[in-house]
């Protein structure tokens, strides 16, 4: 019986697994689950992007065909909502149902929109999918931007800003940088954002202090969060607000594992360690069918 293998997730992590299982592995069957409308890409790659320096396709990590060529069936649009661990089987938000036989959870953390009043104004944005770069720059940015975030991509994408708008930035961060990290036209702030201010969009945002900046547009690029709401009813251990694994990247279930930024361990050799993991386990249980028959 061919083994079913389901990913849910086409972040980097997610897609990589799936093209080095099929490598060492041809048999088994491989679905790689994305929410969004696009094929894998390189969410780092989205301040090239928005700078202009790569267009749109050059943000994706492989075409159509490279899917066809290894046998692995890419969803689009395809949001999971809840999962049934005794049955081994996804439900979708949109209806309709798949199974699995093995499960991997490469689903990511993404930035969350502050609960403030205006927050949810036009020219406040998530910057964290592909289309969350295409909103932004449908924007009219004159003057100053406002970035909550304190990653080094927050940092990249406040020199992206600066440079293609020729505008100040305002980083708000509580953490301590290196003055030579800084873009030019960059500011650190180390407060917190209580308000955003405007008459229908925004003109300005207000700072824990009480301070007052004139600002064109806020990008929200912390308080990250696990995209795990699907697991809310299933249980498997969560730690921090990160999927709970072994050093083999097993959770409490010995056929669902987890990798990417979603356990805390988002990196290539995991995804290595992982894919082989898998296609021994898989190789394994090859062995026993094998047996099984004879």
């Amino acid at each position: 019986m061919m083994n079913h293998i389901v990913i849910i997730g086409a972040s980097s992590s997610g897609h990589n697994l799936a093209f080095k299982i099929r490598e060492r592995n041809k048999g088994c069957k491989i679905t790689l689950i994305s929410e969004e409308g696009y094929l894998a890409y390189d969410h780092l790659r989205l301040a090239d992007f928005i700078s202009g320096t790569i267009s749109e396709r050059d943000v994706f990590l492989c075409n159509e065909d490279d899917y066809l060529s290894q046998d692995i069936n890419f969803l689009k649009n395809k949001k999971v909502a809840s999962i049934n661990i005794q049955r081994r089987l996804l439900y979708f938000k949109d209806k309709g149902n798949i199974n699995y036989d093995i499960l991997i959870i490469a689903s990511g953390r993404s930035p969350t929109i502050l609960d403030i009043p205006g927050a949810r104004k036009e020219g406040a944005y998530r910057l964290y999918t592909l289309d969350d770069a295409k909103e932004f720059l449908k924007r009219y940015i004159a003057s100053a931007v406002c970035i909550v975030g304190s990653s080094s991509f927050a940092l990249k994408i406040a020199e992206v800003v600066s440079e293609k708008y020729g505008v100040e930035t305002k980083i708000l961060s509580p953490a301590v940088f290196n003055l030579a990290d800084l873009p030019p036209k960059s500011e650190v702030i180390n407060d917190t954002l209580a308000e955003v201010i405007g008459e229908g969009e925004v003109q300005a945002v207000k700072l824990t202090s009480g301070k007052v900046l004139g600002v064109s547009a806020v990008l929200f690029m912390d308080n990250y969060k696990a995209n795990i709401d699907f697991l809310k009813n299933a249980d498997i251990q969560i730690k921090e607000d990160c999927i709970a694994v072994n050093g083999l990247m097993a959770t409490n279930y010995d056929n669902i594992f987890a990798c990417g930024s979603v356990v805390g361990r988002d990196s290539l050799a995991v995804s290595l360690m992982l894919a082989d993991n898998i296609t021994n386990r898989l190789g394994q249980e090859d062995a026993g069918n094998i047996s099984a028959v004879k």
